[in-house]
């Protein structure tokens, strides 16, 4: 896949009804330590106040490019239509309630850097658990999936053996080449998206260090009944069966 010297890099951040941790999303995304050419904003039609706040932060910023839905599209659809809406070579991706760390794109722009014009590569971090206040309560350490070749790797995600990495550094023709976010998946679909996204001749590179904090505040989609995640969990396997049945043991 070649890459043009002058590529565009741009964050993707999606939120819904995420006012009091908004800010502080945004906010991570304009500190990079290598700067992000285009911040673009995709609210799904909130009620909480974040658009005014969006709208703000866009007049400061000419980098941010809000995107203000009028009506509530979910999860996958939101994050995946802003995507294709994009012009940007490379993409990263923050939800409402996350935050960036300083040095993550820089980090994660370096490892990939080697492979640019030579085959696809996808940057990933470490990422640290925080609870409603921002305090740390736990880490994931992901680095294994980069020593990883792409058979185990889909197995790895298939199973849900470890926690999936999050936020990935990536060529947008690669995230389209996998499919992008189902818009009908009300749960899951990260999943969905990444093993898709596993099973492409790829480059997954480590950045060394914790790139994502990611808020586990309640009351999101995760905190739907047992039943709904066993549904749609059932539902990724169905639409995934090839890649189950190649890379799981019988």
């Amino acid at each position: 896949m070649a890459v043009s010297r002058m590529s565009i890099r741009a964050c993707i951040l999606a939120s819904c009804d995420n006012a009091p941790y908004l800010a502080q999303a945004i906010a991570s995304a304009r500190a990079q330590s290598l700067p992000l050419e285009v911040i673009v904003v995709a609210d799904d039609a909130s009620t909480d106040g974040s658009r005014d706040l969006i709208r703000s932060r866009a007049a400061e910023d000419k980098r941010i490019r809000p995107i203000l839905r009028e009506r509530r599209l979910g999860p996958g659809a939101n994050r995946d239509l802003a995507i294709r809406d994009t012009k940007a070579d490379w993409i990263v991706t923050l939800d409402g309630d996350d935050v960036m760390a300083p040095g993550k794109h820089a980090a994660e722009w370096a490892a990939v850097m080697p492979f640019r014009g030579q085959a696809p590569a996808i940057g990933f971090s470490d990422v640290a658990l925080t609870d409603a206040w921002g305090a740390e309560t736990g880490r994931w350490s992901l680095s294994l999936y980069g020593a990883m070749d792409g058979a185990e790797r889909t197995g790895w995600f298939a199973r849900r053996t470890a926690p999936i990495p999050r936020d990935l550094l990536l060529p947008k023709a690669l995230y389209l080449e996998a499919g992008g976010f189902a818009h009908d998946l009300p749960l899951y679909e990260d999943w969905d998206f990444k093993l898709r996204l596993s099973a492409l001749a790829a480059v997954w590179r480590h950045s060394g260090m914790i790139g994502t904090h990611y808020r586990r505040q309640g009351g999101g989609l995760s905190d739907a009944p047992p039943g709904q995640h066993e549904r749609w969990q059932a539902e990724v396997r169905t639409r995934n069966r090839a890649l189950f049945a190649a890379e799981m043991p019988v």
